[in-house]
Order: structure tokens, then C-alpha cells, then sequence
């Protein structure tokens, strides 16, 4: 239950100085990269950015102020005005790079799709504040299941695959706080996992085989498919015994555990359907560009190829601030949005990408360890769902930049450039702040 009357407020002053850093380094990265820019479309990227920080860090302190059971109550209305303008963005949106996505209010560009992050925390969390899940009681799935689909239908439809990726993995955690147990968790993601595990021997295999340059090779490549459709069953036959172990063991009830295998078994079989039957060689290099992005070097792995070159070239203590041929000849595509963590790496080495993941860990570890004292279920989960998020966002965009999962178009949380994304952060910094000053039991 919303406590009402007026508690007690504590600051956090460790956790927003935190977040003050991140993004005093984050505007300067960002003007590295566009330094050398005299003309074209990323003149005043830079200025933009300020104000952009500017204004996050004001929404901050006017969250902090506001009552906290004022949250509770405008849930719902958040929830429909995200969901508002996610249809509206479907029909009068903006189209940039062949995706719909923006919307243009007052001479401002907006991103929905964020807010839609915010919106859905808030009324995942409202929702649970009284209620609890669990698979063996399916009918407790129905409404958050509800919740989740709305928004990521409208965002799926935009299309903005990285932000759909985002709302799943802020709900699985915040599930999880809510009464679904780990197992439960790795029966509702083990479809996804089914999936992976069928089609990664094959991306492997093509990798390394590469592409028939001639109809002899290809020939050849069909005589040996039976082979290696033998070789490709082993990882998903061994991921699926140990899935019906873990649900023989776990005793799920008959009903879910028919549903669990059945999806599992549809997955798998549609991955690899889907990759040997339906997807042409080009398609394929485009998924897998960031494995081997030497297999299209000019086009989906010239980003990957660029980007670990940079970071490679920056070694232990980098080339130094505003110095660097990758970022300042501009060979770095998006380097002050999704890429801002090559420009770190080339600038300032290893030693500045460590200070600056040492950071995110203690601000992700600081908010964690603030609910054990943040006595309100309402933003307990909040600080879950709101941490869960911005880890996806620096793990994915992370991981992108250096090769080790596809090219999504996410940013990095405090460090890239973008309006929608800053005002994003910034509220859940404040929810963040908002809960710990107001809701502690002191």
C-alpha cells in the first residue's frame, strides 16, 4: 500500500553523484566525436546534448520533490499516453533509415518507443504492488501478459526490434521480484534458448565454410547438409534433455509442461527451417556479420569492423582525448550515438573503458543494494525494473561495439547522444532517487 503522509527523506548522494559523472564524461565523449565536424547534420550534436543533460538532470530533482504516491496514481494515465503515442507514431510518424519511430512536436523529435520503457515499469510495478505470479497459477500470467503485449505489439510494428528486446528483458526481473520463481523463469525463456541452441551450430558451420563461390561448392555443400544436419542436433538435444530434467524434477503440472515442450520443439524446429529453407546466402551474412564481419565488410560488418578497430588501436592508455583516426576522419558510423564506447576506447585504451564500467557496476550495485532499506513493494519493484533495464541497455551496447552479439542501434546509457534516451535515463535516475529519499524505514 502507497504510504501518504510525509516521511523522513535521505538523499542517496553517492548514487546521483554517480550518475552526474557518467554524464559530465558522457557530453564530453560526445563532443570528441563531433569535434571535427564543421558542417552537416552533426553541427550543434554537441550544444543539443547539453541541453538535453541539462534538462535530465532538472527532471531529476522535480521527481525527487514530487510525493511519491503521486506515482501510484498517474500509473494508469502514463500508460495510456505512452500507448497514445505509440499509435500515433505508426500513423504520423517520422521515418528515419527505414523505421518509423519519431515523432515531431513543437519543432522537437521524439522517440515514443522510450517513453513506452517508462510506462510499462510503472504499471508492471502498480500491478504487482498487490499482486504476485507464478506458472502454476497461469490465470495470474493473463493481465501483465496484457500489459507486456500492448506496447511491445505498437513498438514490434514501428519496427524497433533492439526496444522490444529491451521491454522482455525489464519484465523478466521484475517477475521474478514478484513471486515467479528462477525455474519458472527458465520455462518461460527456454523457447528462446531452444532457438539459439538449433540455429548456432548452423551460423557456426556457415562461418566457417563461408560462401560457394561457384555451383560445384554448392553441390558439394548439399551432400553434405545431412551430415551436418546430424552434427547441428547435438547442442539443442543436449540443451532439451536438461530441460525435461529440470521439469521432471520440478514437477511442473502436465498441462504447463505439454505447453513448455510443445513451444520448445516449435521453435526449434522453425529456427532451422527458417535458416536452411527460407533465408537467402546474403540474408545469412547479414545475421551474422557481427561473427565474422569480414563476410561483408562494405555493408552489416563495415560497423563491427570499424568499431574493434578503433578500440583495438586505443590499447592500454589510448591515443588520448580528441585524438584518434577512427573517430576523427569519421570512419566510425553512429560514433556519438550506439558506437560512443569505441570513441572511449580509442581515446582513453583499456584503462578509460574499465574506469568506465567500473562506474556502471557501482552505480547498477548502489541502486540494488538500496532495497533492502526502500520499505514500499510500489517502488521496490521499480528500482528492480529500472536497474534491469539500463544493465540490458550497457551489456547489449557493449557487447555490440566489440564484435560479440549483432548491431541492434541501442544506446548506451549517459554516454550517447539523444534526447528521447537522456530523458529516459534521467527518470528512471529520479525514480531511483525518488523511491530511496521518501520510502526508506528509518
Amino acid at each position: 500500500m502507497i504510504k501518504q503522509k510525509a516521511e523522513k527523506k535521505s538523499f542517496d548522494k553517492m548514487f546521483f553523484i554517480t550518475a552526474i559523472f557518467l554524464w559530465v564524461i558522457g557530453n564530453a565523449l560526445v563532443y570528441s566525436a563531433v569535434a571535427t565536424q564543421t558542417s552537416g547534420p552533426l553541427v550543434g550534436i554537441f550544444k543539443n546534448q547539453v541541453i538535453w543533460t541539462a534538462m535530465g538532470i532538472f527532471i531529476v530533482f522535480v521527481m525527487i520533490s514530487v510525493p511519491t504516491h503521486w506515482y501510484y496514481k498517474i500509473t494508469p494515465v502514463i500508460y495510456v499516453a505512452t500507448i497514445i503515442l505509440l499509435i500515433i507514431v505508426l500513423v504520423k510518424g517520422v521515418s528515419v533509415k527505414g523505421a518509423g519511430r519519431w515523432l515531431l512536436i513543437g519543432g522537437l523529435k521524439i522517440q515514443p518507443s522510450e517513453f513506452a520503457k517508462i510506462g510499462l515499469l510503472l504499471v508492471l510495478a502498480r500491478y504487482f504492488t498487490k499482486n504476485e505470479i507464478s506458472l502454476q497459477n497461469p490465470i495470474s500470467l493473463v493481465v501483465p501478459a496484457l500489459l507486456i503485449l500492448v506496447p511491445f505489439g505498437l513498438v514490434v510494428k514501428q519496427p524497433d526490434l533492439s526496444t522490444t528486446l529491451a521491454l522482455v528483458s525489464m519484465s523478466l526481473p521484475i517477475f521474478y521480484w514478484a513471486g515467479m520463481t528462477l525455474i519458472e523463469i527458465f520455462y518461460l525463456v527456454s523457447p528462446v534458448l531452444s532457438t539459439i541452441f538449433a540455429i548456432l551450430p548452423l551460423i557456426v558451420i556457415f562461418v566457417q565454410r563461408g560462401i560457394p563461390n561457384s555451383d560445384l561448392e554448392v553441390l558439394a555443400d548439399n551432400v553434405q547438409n545431412s551430415y551436418f544436419g546430424i552434427i547441428c542436433a547435438i547442442p539443442w538435444a543436449i540443451f532439451f534433455v536438461l530441460l525435461c530434467f529440470v521439469l521432471y524434477r520440478f514437477r511442473l503440472n502436465k498441462f504447463l509442461t505439454i505447453i513448455v515442450v510443445s513451444v520448445n520443439l516449435f521453435f526449434a524446429s522453425l529456427a532451422t527451417l527458417i535458416w536452411e529453407n527460407t533465408l537467402d546466402q546474403y540474408q545469412k551474412v547479414r545475421v551474422i556479420s557481427f561473427i565474422k564481419p569480414q563476410l561483408d565488410p562494405k555493408g552489416s560488418g563495415y560497423q563491427v569492423i570499424q568499431s574493434v578497430i578503433a578500440i583495438g588501436s586505443g590499447r592500454i592508455l589510448g591515443k588520448g582525448y580528441l585524438e584518434g583516426t577512427q573517430v576523427n576522419l569519421a570512419y566510425l558510423p553512429e560514433q556519438h550515438t550506439d558506437f560512443i564506447f569505441s570513441v572511449l576506447g580509442e581515446q582513453f585504451g583499456f584503462i578509460g573503458c574499465f574506469f568506465i564500467i567500473l562506474l556502471f557496476f557501482l552505480f547498477v550495485a548502489r541502486a540494488l543494494y538500496s532495497t533492502r532499506f526502500v520499505n514500499d513493494r510500489f517502488f521496490n519493484i521499480i528500482i528492480v525494473g529500472a536497474v534491469s533495464l539500463l544493465v540490458y541497455h550497457i551489456f547489449v551496447n557493449i557487447a555490440m561495439v566489440i564484435g560479440l552479439m549483432p548491431v541492434t542501434g541501442l544506446p548506451l546509457p549517459f554516454l550517447s547522444y539523444g534526447g528521447s534516451f537522456t530523458i529516459t535515463v534521467s527518470i528512471l535516475v529520479g525514480l531511483i532517487l525518488s523511491a530511496n529519499a521518501n520510502n526508506r524505514n528509518l
